[in-house]
């Protein structure tokens, strides 16, 4: 896990705390950022270290406009109930409260929907699913001195808002209901999950969640690490040369630096190194890949509008301020917030920090570049060409340098 060292020794200690004191130890973790980044391989560090101390995992996937994560847990307990778990039996009681029903009659679990049934209607409040978690975690350590249970949704950003609110809820009630209870949560979501759980009526999520933003890349010493040290133990050795290129054209972003190394990794003729030349080799594969597989596919998507505002942010190098992507194209901030608001969603931009908008797949700024212009005519609105944004940028400048030339008289 380059560049996650930190990130597993303190989720590490946390378990350490969590077996000693329960939830008073506990920090619910989330961890954000754009795609591609590594948020669900740290996820499954996260689990692994955690079953490795004895903990039971529970692993949620949220996805948009399907079951709920009430009903995933209750498949969950009945798969592990049918399976003999000892700590799901001896809590299944619980878990029957939490469901509504008995998880002993065949067929309830896996065969149930619950997707449009009301949280009420299932008996899940907020308090019912504390207890089933807390019964679960207590049972496991009889069985593990330094276990629990650990809950973990993937795709935060995606969960029904009433689900998210239940989580939300139920995680406070452990923390004043049952604070000796060995219970932990770790979620992943895009950029903006803080966002979508303030509007499932969350309150101050970044308090109630340790919020973790794995950056969009890896140091360089990081990404040569990724791919040299695994070669390494498979007794292959990466020219530094090679390596040097790979990092560079891949920006050190983790999804794109796994997809060039591969490349170089199936290009090389081996039998023990790998070179400047293979990599080179490697490069328009990945390159025709890419754009055929992924960044072709969502530029084809994308609106006129925001296909003029992402063109702007490549102008700007691919990160830039709000106020200067405004300026760019010849408008008020509030006139494009929208757009941005739109792009935030899906996930091609993300915002770092406050004001500040950066592209979420590096590669992507010259792909912009080098389409935007053959594509702008054919525009159903007229769009700015490249050079008027040049000009509008110019023009700020010398309407600026001309203000402070005012205020210095």
């Amino acid at each position: 896990m380059a560049g996650r060292d930190q990130l597993l020794r303190d989720w590490q200690l946390m378990l350490s705390d969590l077996a000693g004191s329960g939830r008073v130890s506990a920090r619910d973790t989330i961890l954000v950022g754009p795609r591609g980044v590594g948020k669900t391989a740290a996820l499954t560090a996260f689990c692994a270290r955690s079953r490795a101390q004895g903990f039971e995992v529970i692993n949620l996937q949220a996805v948009s406009g399907q079951g709920g994560l009430v009903s995933g847990l209750l498949h969950r307990a009945r798969t592990r109930i049918d399976e003999g778990a000892g700590p799901w039996q001896r809590a299944r009681a619980a878990f029957e409260r939490l469901a509504g029903v008995d998880l002993s009659v065949a067929g309830v679990g896996a065969g149930v929907s619950f997707q449009n049934r009301e949280p009420a209607a299932e008996g899940s409040d907020a308090g019912s699913l504390a207890s089933a978690l807390s019964t679960l975690a207590a049972e496991v350590r009889r069985d593990a001195q330094l276990g629990g249970a650990l809950i973990t949704v993937d795709e935060l950003q995606v969960a029904a808002g009433p689900d998210l609110a239940l989580l939300a809820a139920a995680l406070h009630r452990l923390n004043v209901d049952q604070p000796k209870a060995p219970v932990a949560f770790a979620g992943t979501g895009l950029p903006h999950t803080l966002h979508v759980l303030r509007d499932a009526g969350v309150t101050h999520p970044d308090r109630l969640f340790d919020v973790q933003l794995l950056p969009l890349t890896l140091s360089p010493e990081d990404a040569r690490y990724a791919v040299v040290e695994p070669a390494r133990q498979s007794g292959v050795l990466w020219e530094p040369e090679a390596a040097d290129l790979l990092v560079e054209v891949s920006s050190g972003y983790p999804a794109h630096l796994q997809l060039f190394a591969d490349a170089a990794w199936r290009t090389a003729p081996g039998p023990h190194r790998i070179t400047r030349n293979d990599v080179e080799a490697a490069i328009p594969l990945v390159a025709g890949q890419l754009e055929r597989r992924t960044l072709g596919p969502r530029w084809d998507r994308i609106s006129d509008r925001q296909m003029e505002f992402m063109a702007a942010l490549a102008l700007l190098g691919g990160q830039a301020s709000s106020s200067h992507i405004a300026a760019a194209l010849g408008r008020e901030q509030r006139e494009i917030s929208w757009i941005r608001e739109e792009l935030l969603i899906e996930g091609d931009v993300y915002a770092p920090r406050r004001g500040q908008l950066h592209m979420t797949v590096p590669l992507f700024r010259s792909f912009v570049l080098g389409r935007y212009e053959s594509v702008r005519a054919d525009a159903e609105t007229r769009l700015l060409s490249l050079d008027e944004m040049r000009h509008n940028l110019g023009a700020r400048h010398l309407d600026t340098s001309r203000h402070d030339q005012q205020a210095s008289e």
